[in-house]
């Protein structure tokens, strides 16, 4: 079979891999002595289970494609965060992504670093940027990206000695084994620095960088293994030899070395509930958000990207056109209070994002990232769009916000409007009853046709809409 994604045990004893026997169609976690007997198989059931990566508190992150999605705008499965015990009890799901998380580590301080995959109403190919959460699943964070596209940043892990961590920027969209240009981020700088992220290979073609020290880094190489510095020089140190077949590579190089344990992070969660809380300071306040005026948001209206449960087509068609790609759910709306701040319960583990309404509830801001809270998880933000670094504004335990004097809001479904719009069922009788008598196939004013019969794939009235950008898809 094939195995993949080993993990040296904090006491150099034992090695964590993922393993898809010859006789399975699915990887499984496994673990074994270093001299590798004792094999022990740690999780089971009909899903992938790969990336591990062991936890300070004795237990095991990995990703996995139990969550039963698939990527919106193609045809493979999606795989997100879980964790489990250290002999597989207990498994539980971490991320509610509907788009893949990858290669999760531990942070010093016992977060874990990941890369996250996501298309908020932006873009499907050009946002797979560094996130962290505790090994809970509260507290999710970006670390860095997001805000500008571009890269895949995976397979990252912090430097000993520094405050950085070592990556692959892998080009593009990304290339097949996480290959690109080994890369460091400097956080301190913020997590939308541009600056902050420096490649220092010399060529796009490493994979699975090692940090052992500061300036001091394994990393593979097509069939070479090599040991890297801080500027990009390297040092060959084992290859192949040249019997072995041309489509042969090297991966995934491990020192079998003793290290620390990370800080044990306190869980947070209460699996006994089925929300949990967001609180926002003031939603006049964050990153262009100057042409706002204060009292003109009354209330936000909570969105749910949903996960795409089977694959049909190997793309967004039939779905959509133009852009989203995703189907999000109407979940209601929850009131901003004069201070511009706001307090909701929301279902916990799910993908959601917030749109900002004015009094005619027509949108002011909208957010194209999503948040998740965990079961029973107190989560705040300062604003909408705000830099992540900001910190609270004014002196809290002297001015309470106006949203925390009262029980948490539910979000309140909008009357007359169905949670999932569908284009033929609640649009298409609009534009019967107030433009096709202008606009049929048979009149076709200005060239337009509003009617709702189908072309090849969609309604011509969707098509026209779409090709004469009357609407914002993504």
């Amino acid at each position: 079979g094939t195995i993949r994604d080993p993990v040296v045990h904090y006491d150099a004893d034992k090695v964590l891999f993922s393993w898809r026997k010859a006789d399975s169609k699915v990887f499984h976690l496994y673990e074994c002595d270093l001299n590798g007997t004792n094999i022990r198989q740690i999780t089971d059931g009909a899903f992938d289970d790969i990336e591990p990566c062991y936890l300070p508190d004795g237990g095991i992150v990995f990703v996995s494609t139990r969550a039963r999605r698939y990527v919106n705008c193609w045809l493979t499965q999606v795989a997100t965060l879980y964790r489990c015990d250290g002999d597989g009890d207990q498994v539980r799901q971490l991320s509610a992504n509907v788009e893949h998380d990858n290669t999760p580590w531990v942070l010093p301080d016992g977060r874990i670093l990941y890369q996250r995959w996501e298309y908020v109403d932006r873009s499907q190919v050009s946002f797979h940027h560094l996130w962290t959460m505790n090994p809970d699943g509260t507290g999710q964070m970006v670390y860095y990206g997001n805000l500008n596209p571009g890269g895949l940043y995976i397979d990252a892990k912090p430097i000993p000695g520094s405050d950085d961590v070592l990556l692959i920027n892998s080009p593009g969209h990304g290339r097949r084994e996480h290959s690109g240009h080994v890369a460091i981020v400097n956080n301190r700088l913020g997590p939308d620095h541009r600056g902050a992220l420096n490649n220092i290979s010399r060529g796009s073609n490493y994979r699975d960088p090692w940090p052992v020290s500061t300036g001091l880094f394994l990393v593979a190489k097509g069939r070479t293994i090599a040991v890297m510095d801080g500027y990009g020089g390297e040092t060959p140190i084992f290859s192949l030899p040249p019997e072995l077949g041309k489509t042969v590579n090297l991966q995934e190089p491990r020192p079998v070395i003793a290290r620390e344990r990370e800080h044990v992070t306190v869980s947070r969660v209460d699996l006994t509930q089925s929300t949990g809380t967001l609180v926002l300071q003031d939603v006049h306040v964050g990153r262009n958000m100057g042409d706002v005026k204060r009292g003109e948001i009354r209330k936000l209206l909570v969105l749910e990207s949903l996960p795409k449960p089977i694959n049909f087509t190997g793309g967004m068609d039939p779905l959509t056109y133009g852009g989203s790609f995703t189907l999000e759910r109407v979940l209601g709306t929850v009131p901003v209070e004069k201070d511009g701040s706001a307090f909701m319960e929301l279902p916990a583990n799910r993908s959601l994002f917030l749109v900002a309404l004015d009094k005619d509830s027509n949108s002011v801001k909208r957010m194209q990232s999503f948040l998740t809270v965990m079961p029973g998880e107190v989560q705040s933000c300062v604003g909408c769009h705000e830099q992540r670094g900001t910190t609270p504004i004014g002196n809290m335990p002297r001015k309470q916000l106006l949203a925390l004097q009262r029980p948490p809001s539910r979000p309140s479904p909008i009357v007359g409007v169905p949670d999932v719009l569908d284009f033929p069922r609640d649009i298409q009788p609009i534009l019967d009853k107030h433009c096709i008598r202008c606009h049929s196939a048979r009149k076709r004013s200005a060239g337009i046709v509003l009617t709702g019969d189908h072309g090849p794939m969609f309604s011509h009235s969707y098509v026209t809409l779409t090709l004469k950008k009357q609407f914002a898809d993504g």
